[in-house]
């Protein structure tokens, strides 16, 4: 007898025996078509290996390799180096992300008045207070703003910065961006639905600055917001 042949022909099966008669078997298999220029999608990714979080007992011993004592001076020193993995495990080890130096300037403060944004995500990360002055009235925010560092205004605002703050010369975020020329901040905090009009202690006004100042492109911005 001679041994029957099974082909599989889209998606049926022929099955053809020793007298040349032919069977047609559905079959219960199915197949996915893959984009074109790739391969079937995956249904289910694997979940991700959750982070490795050290003790704090850990945390403090690579401190101290890192060359940081797990002191507020350090944990503030640590942030206005931008060094976002000593602040991470100052974090770890039961650091407050509340800290303030003698100036009430907190780590929070320091990195983005310095344009650290790995720093400043992974203070807010921890609950670090937004709405925190220092002596002279600075948030996190106008610190930002002043420095010209878009993407911290941003993830400030995100996370509930007060954009009409005021300093202790009454200055706000938008104010000091328009006075230095910080074109992208201003465009941030218009966005963001800050008080085009507001003024301070001296009476002056975003657009008043920007037009003495020359920013041209600032200036537009503010009126089309509706500054005057």
């Amino acid at each position: 007898m001679s041994p029957r042949r099974i082909l599989l022909m889209s998606g049926w099966v022929v099955l053809t025996s020793i007298s040349s008669s032919s069977i047609f078997i559905a079959c219960s298999y199915t197949y996915q078509t893959p984009p074109p220029g790739g391969t079937a999608p995956v249904t289910r990714a694997p979940a991700p290996a959750p982070a490795y979080r050290a003790t704090p007992e850990e945390a403090r011993q690579q401190l101290l390799a890192m060359g940081f004592q797990f002191t507020e001076q350090d944990f503030l020193r640590a942030a206005k180096l931008g060094r976002a993995d000593a602040v991470e495990l100052f974090l770890q080890a039961g650091m407050s992300p509340h800290v303030a130096d003698a100036e009430g300037r907190t780590a929070l403060i320091w990195a983005a008045r310095l344009g650290y944004l790995p720093v400043v995500q992974k203070l807010l990360q921890a609950g670090a207070d937004v709405k925190a002055r220092d002596r002279d009235g600075w948030t996190a925010l106008i610190g930002a703003a002043w420095a010209g560092y878009a993407p911290i205004v941003a993830e400030l605002i995100r996370a509930g910065s007060d954009v009409n703050a005021r300093d202790k010369f009454g200055n706000t975020p938008l104010i000091h961006a328009a006075n230095l020329g910080r074109t992208e901040v201003v465009q941030t905090l218009i966005a963001a639905g800050a008080d085009v009009n507001a003024a301070n202690a001296r009476g002056e006004t975003a657009l008043r600055l920007a037009t003495r100042n020359g920013y041209a492109s600032i200036v537009q911005m503010l009126k089309a917001a509706g500054a005057r």
